[in-house]
């Protein structure tokens, strides 16, 4: 199966462990790949000005996320965010200089794409709330990932059914949907400090099959 075909499938596994205390939120990411399928490492960094960023540390892409940064927003909103940095490395936009609000808008549909597809956020009343939530200050932009921008969550959700409607899945894609999707189980429950290489070395087996 090709690279192309392959990094159609973005597996976004997060493990969110929610205290009564939402400063005291423990959130963790793992499975954003590159335009190559190249795996980009997530870090929590409570120092983080943003909520979600890009670096380039050692020749290595990294997204430092900062969960504890404007707690006013709402989980999905955060993980929202989050997605919307991945999908920025999934789509090979520019990692090295601000994205314009076309390039923005467009990680946020894919980045939407890849939580609905996950089962991180359904539609309806839960995409209903997502776009609510997405309103934001000029001192809160300040702390968010993308030029200030407008968000058509709906329209985002409607123009990916229609592409998924047009592309017929080739052969075997299923089969490795399946297998990524597995790996994903074992890592979302993975509590070991080497999680992140048995998630790879299990996705490299699914290409194998």
């Amino acid at each position: 199966m090709s690279a192309v075909l392959r990094r159609c499938v973005l597996v976004l596994w997060v493990a969110i462990f929610a205290p009564p205390v939402f400063a005291q939120e423990t959130v963790s990411y793992h499975g954003c790949t590159d335009a190559r399928g190249r795996a980009v490492l997530s870090v929590a960094d409570p120092a983080s000005p943003v909520v979600a960023g890009t670096h380039v540390e050692a020749g290595r892409q990294v997204i430092r996320y900062n969960p504890q940064l404007l707690p006013e927003l709402t989980p999905a909103a955060r993980l929202f965010f989050y997605a919307h940095e991945c999908a920025r490395h999934n789509l090979a936009l520019p990692l090295d200089r601000p994205l314009t609000v076309a390039q923005a808008q467009r990680a946020d549909c894919w980045g939407l794409e890849s939580l609905l597809r996950a089962g991180l956020v359904n539609g309806g009343t839960e995409l209903a709330a997502l776009q609510a939530a997405l309103r934001f200050t000029p001192e809160q932009w300040a702390r968010l990932p993308g030029p200030p921008r407008d968000f058509d969550l709906p329209a985002c959700q409607a123009r990916s059914a229609a592409r998924l409607r047009l592309t017929a899945p080739p052969p075997g894609q299923h089969a490795w949907n399946a297998c990524v999707r597995a790996c994903g189980d074992t890592l979302f429950a993975c509590r070991a400090t080497d999680c992140d290489d048995h998630y790879r070395s299990c996705v490299a087996g699914c290409g194998e099959r």
